[in-house]
């Protein structure tokens, strides 16, 4: 008589299965092999190594930070100590009035950048992100106030452009547009939106025909920042032009820089990012060639032939000469990252400090080799204990309208 096979066996024989793997386990990581030292202990050492290495990096960080700061920094008002509090108020902080803010819940939702840029409403980005569009709008105003009152008086009357480089899809760009249109119609003021991102340009230009802009308000020019004379070429040589960055990354701020100088020496508001990523040296193209590697943003961000770091003649004096570069490239990534492992007060000085240097380093550039009134200032409302990101370099011509302006503006 035939019998049925029982199910029972393969059932244990699945428990039997499922216990095996951490069986193997625990002797794979308990049983050393050889009686050499276990993977567990290896790691360790590699670790403690690397603690030692980086407590050894951040001591000549700190030592590097302090040489420089030792007979303090230029365009600050007192000498920097290791507080953070101390550094915070290194930097003026800009003070927009009331009555000059935008009224956001009043204006079309486009020129928004939370409703209009598709950012999540209550979120610090948002709130951020307007605070930008908010000091950008109240410094290029007050120029072009402070430039009409002196046309009116010379009998004179010249157009102005303002040229958002690096301007991606457009959140300051449409905003100053559309609110220089909407609350100066009588100005005549336009803005030249400037990117190497043709897809982003494409974006701003959908965004810009739902708000029905007079024409010639807003043009766009797809164009590497460093083709300087390509992007010049496209205003009237009888306009003035003003240079704005919202978040120029690694060596778009210092391109932005030159794009004012080689516009006569128009004045210039950025507001930096990525420092570390002008460290990058990219192919100098031939002015007529605006194809630039899309595949990598530190390919976009990279440093051309004509832009050395440190770029001023006061950096390059606080740094080893031989080991100038070395030194430069840990201050830009310090700005950026801070040096591990810290706790985040600590992180966070080690990064305002270096980043105030880097970008003072632009700035005396811009007073040393082009004649510039100069200021670093930080955008209302952007702690740098929270958030790294908002400084302003401020530039004009010494002796101009707008540099008059730029030394003056509230702060506190």
């Amino acid at each position: 008589m035939r019998t049925h096979p029982s199910h029972h066996p393969p059932k244990q024989q699945a428990k039997q299965e499922t216990m095996l793997p951490p069986i193997i386990f625990v002797l794979l990581a308990t049983t050393p092999h050889n009686n050499k030292q276990s993977p567990l202990t290896s790691n360790d050492g590699d670790e403690s190594r690397w603690m030692r290495r980086t407590a050894k990096r951040r001591q000549s960080t700190d030592q590097l930070l302090d040489s420089i700061e030792a007979d303090g920094l230029p365009l600050l008002s007192s000498l920097p100590s290791t507080s953070m509090q101390s550094h915070d108020n290194l930097v003026p902080s800009l003070q927009i009035p009331d009555s000059s803010s935008i009224q956001w819940e009043e204006i079309d939702p486009v020129l928004d950048p939370v409703q209009g840029g598709k950012i999540r409403r209550g979120t610090e980005r948002g709130l951020r992100k307007r605070d930008q569009v908010d000091a950008f709008y109240f410094i290029t105003s007050s120029i072009i106030e402070a430039e009409e009152r002196t046309q009116s008086k010379q009998n004179s009357s010249e157009g102005i452009t303002i040229i958002d480089a690096g301007c991606g899809a457009g959140n300051l760009g449409i905003a100053l547009a559309g609110l220089f249109s909407a609350q100066h119609p009588n100005r005549d003021v336009n803005l030249l939106a400037v990117d190497v991102n043709n897809q982003a340009l494409r974006r701003l230009d959908q965004r810009s025909q739902s708000i029905q802009l007079p024409s010639n308000t807003l043009q766009t020019c797809c164009a590497d920042l460093a083709n300087y004379k390509h992007i010049a070429s496209q205003i009237p040589s009888n306009r003035k032009v003003i240079v704005v960055s919202l978040h120029a990354c690694g060596a778009a701020s210092d391109m932005a820089m030159n794009l004012a100088f080689q516009c006569n020496d128009a004045p210039f508001v950025i507001c930096p990012c990525c420092t570390a990523k002008s460290l990058t040296k990219r192919e100098n193209r031939s002015s007529g060639d605006n194809k630039v590697d899309m595949a990598a943003s530190f390919r976009r961000s990279g440093s051309t032939a004509d832009i050395e770091y440190p770029r001023s003649c006061w950096l390059r004096s606080k740094l080893q000469p031989t080991s100038m570069t070395d030194q430069y490239t840990l201050l830009a990534k310090v700005a950026d990252v801070g040096l591990g492992p810290q706790t985040p007060t600590q992180q966070r000085l080690a990064q305002t400090r270096a980043k105030q240097i880097v970008e003072l380093d632009r700035l005396m550039s811009a007073s040393e080799s082009s004649g510039y009134d100069v200021r670093l200032m930080r955008m209302q409302h952007h702690d740098p204990c929270v958030y790294g990101k908002g400084e302003l370099l401020l530039g004009a011509k010494l002796g101009s309208v707008a540099a008059r302006v730029l030394m003056e503006l509230p702060c506190r």
